[in-house]
């Protein structure tokens, strides 16, 4: 598998977004940014379209799971409907059962628990590189 270059980053809080992506970008990785899931699903879609664009796929997509319109599982799941398997890490205060549930039946989707250390989505990303895309 090739090394996680670029990130599309999904979070409507502009504050935790800003610091997200300075971590990220400072760990050497290219960032697209997206303030919320339909913006981020636009974005996906103009990647996908045909004939293809010169920009590839991201290759790892981190979201906040709540946001509004479209929450973090419906984004991920709207990119496996149009098979774009990319790996995703899903962010949430309030995750439970059901969710970590879905996330896991959508394949390629890890999820982390707010609040996190920096370290421990890093760690995240490098465990998420290391398995076999789904």
């Amino acid at each position: 598998m090739h090394p996680l270059r670029h990130i599309l980053l999904v979070e409507d809080d502009d504050e935790m977004r800003r610091l997200l992506r300075l971590v990220l970008a400072r760990s050497g990785f290219e960032v697209t940014e997206a303030p919320n899931g339909r913006r981020a699903l636009e974005i996906l879609i103009n990647l996908l379209a045909v004939p293809p664009c010169d920009k590839p796929l991201p290759d790892l997509v981190i979201t906040d799971q709540r946001m509004p319109g479209l929450s973090g599982l419906g984004l991920i799941e709207a990119m496996r409907l149009a098979w774009c398997q990319v790996p995703a890490i899903l962010i949430t205060a309030f995750g439970d059962e059901t969710m970590e549930a879905r996330a896991d039946a959508l394949g390629g989707v890890a999820v982390l628990d707010k609040p996190f250390e920096m370290d421990a989505l890093l760690a995240m990303m490098s465990r998420l590189q290391a398995c076999p895309s789904p």
